[in-house]
């Protein structure tokens, strides 16, 4: 048996991030061999964005990447990890829809991937009689053991800003909802991000799901992604309460390059960012604790909010002002 780690790197905004996403951050510190001699086999890509008209097509040979990538490796018992930020978020999530739809594609069938994204596309539900049909025949159900996000933003995990020309492409998520294939999953969230265009995209999960969170935590969409030219102490508290979950789950980390990493973390700056292609839309404040029961506010968020009397987002504010509230992880 081995791990397969799906790394979805890529934001919406910049062709190029002066400093490791936190994707990138996962990808490296991965071990190639866990303690329990289980292998760990990582795909790591979409580094960097494309813009324009090139866009929807990059996004497909993405989300067929890594799904050609899971057919050609995938061995019965083997675990399914996906891991994604911003625009690799998107990835990510479109990539287990597909898997929801159409299965895992056996090798012996793997010239029908191209199929397979069309008969995803058509925004048919998993349920639906051909899709049922289509899982028959060629596929198979393969579980996803470990889904980690940080920031899916936007309609149907599409930026307001670029919902026009993708979302008439056929791209953006079929609904909200966790797939059923998914067993455990974690999204960090940026209580501090205001542009309209970048709202965040919680998933809903139905009530006996338990092993989800989507966690609030104070920075803006790039804090909580990474980036920054900056070791910025957000990003590292991002990564930190993933990399905790994950380990916990039996992903084998290097502990030295981690030790090293937390040493060399910035102050935790709350950075502005509210230029570039995203600002037409306008401002608009994000709100905590309004859409899932899966939904928790980073202890860090909370003790900045009570220690410095400047950090004073109204959402915060608003949602530690309310009678009930959600929990605080330790």
């Amino acid at each position: 048996m081995k791990r397969l780690i799906v790394c979805c790197d890529g934001c919406w905004e910049s062709p190029a991030l002066p400093s490791p996403s936190n994707v990138s951050r996962m990808a490296q510190v991965i071990e190639p061999v866990a303690l329990s001699a289980m292998h760990q086999v990582v795909l790591h890509m979409g580094q960097g964005s494309e813009a324009g008209d090139n866009l929807a097509q990059h996004l497909d040979q993405e989300i067929l990447t890594a799904y050609r990538f899971l057919i050609m490796n995938h061995a019965p018992g083997d675990e399914i990890w996906f891991f994604g930020a911003s625009r690799g978020a998107y990835v990510a999530r479109s990539c287990i829809g597909l898997m929801r739809n159409c299965g895992l594609l056996h090798k012996a069938h793997c010239d029908r991937i191209d199929e397979a994204y069309r008969l995803y596309r058509t925004r048919w539900n998993a349920d639906a009689s051909n899709a049922m049909r289509f899982r028959d025949r060629f596929s198979k159900s393969a579980p996803v053991r470990f889904l980690g996000v940080w920031d899916t933003v936007g309609h149907r995990g599409i930026p307001s800003s670029l919902a026009d020309t993708l979302l008439a492409a056929g791209h953006g998520f079929h609904d909200n909802t966790l797939s059923s294939l998914v067993r455990n999953a974690f999204q960090a969230l940026a209580i501090d991000e205001r542009r309209a265009a970048l709202k965040p995209a919680l998933w809903t999960t139905p009530p006996e799901r338990s092993r989800t969170e989507q966690c609030w935590m104070s920075g803006n969409h790039g804090d909580i992604c990474g980036g920054y030219a900056n070791d910025n102490g957000l990003s590292w508290l991002a990564f930190e309460w993933m990399a905790t979950h994950a380990t916990a789950l039996g992903l084998a980390l290097d502990n030295r390059c981690l030790e090293t990493w937390k040493a060399s973390a910035g102050p935790p700056v709350v950075h502005g960012g509210y230029r570039g292609v995203h600002k037409s839309a306008g401002t608009e404040r994000r709100s905590i604790g309004a859409t899932n029961r899966d939904e928790t506010l980073h202890s860090s968020a909370e003790q900045r909010f009570l220690q410095d009397t400047g950090y004073r987002p109204p959402n915060l504010r608003r949602f530690l002002d309310r009678d009930e509230q959600i929990q605080l992880p330790l």
